[in-house]
């Protein structure tokens, strides 16, 4: 289990925020070159899980399939996620799907497997696209990693049709990650970003453009 703090800036070039990132006293450096994030996530028809992460319900579930790379149509060894929230922590479950290169043609052939894969019906429902870019950066030394996302992009879903993200968001998100345990070690590391914590989601920005 682990906790993530989160920071969400408007006002501020991606650059920037990579220099601040940079000149922190604990020594960030990138783990690994940036990669495409791309999901979709589900919900129930009524949007329980939208509506349980608005309210801030203590113990909350979420869904997604994410996969990785450039060309958001070519859905490559996709993974499907369950993200368990239990108030200020948080854990996943990963299902690997059957290893192999999908199309955007093959999605009503994806939701089925999602569906099969969690003994679930029609009350999991594919809602959302989003996609956006990812840098990793990790402490020498120090039990903590951060991730930086930019360039956030968003659409519904919607069957037989190809995937369109026609909903951007410019804010820049950094999520600082650690385990339980590392709790109290946690001052010395969100003191030196000068960014206020907030709560985001980027599921719940997504509805919101993409539904009202």
């Amino acid at each position: 289990m682990r906790y993530e703090r989160k920071y969400r800036i408007e006002h501020a070039h991606p650059q920037v925020v990579q220099v601040v990132i940079r000149q922190h006293p604990a020594g960030f450096r990138p783990l690994f070159p940036p990669r495409q994030i791309n999901n979709l996530y589900f919900d129930t028809p009524d949007f329980a899980a939208f509506q349980d992460n608005v309210t801030g319900t203590p113990q909350r579930l979420k869904y997604r399939l994410r996969w990785y790379g450039d060309d958001f149509s070519c859905i490559r060894n996709p993974v499907l996620e369950v993200k368990i929230k239990d108030n200020l922590v948080g854990w996943k479950k990963h299902y690997p799907l059957p290893e192999g290169r999908y199309s955007a043609l093959d999605w009503e052939k994806l939701v089925s497997l999602c569906r099969e894969t969690l003994g679930k019906g029609l009350d999991l429902q594919p809602v959302l696209f989003n996609t956006y870019q990812r840098s990793y950066w990790g402490a020498p030394a120090l039990p903590f990693r951060l991730t930086m996302d930019t360039g956030l992009r968003f659409g519904p879903y919607q069957a037989h049709r190809e995937p369109a993200l026609p909903f951007t968001d410019s804010a820049t998100v950094i999520e600082v990650k650690y385990d339980q345990q590392e709790d109290e070690g946690t001052a010395f590391i969100l003191q030196h970003l000068p960014f206020r914590l907030s709560k985001n989601s980027k599921f719940v920005t997504g509805i919101n453009l993409c539904y009202g």
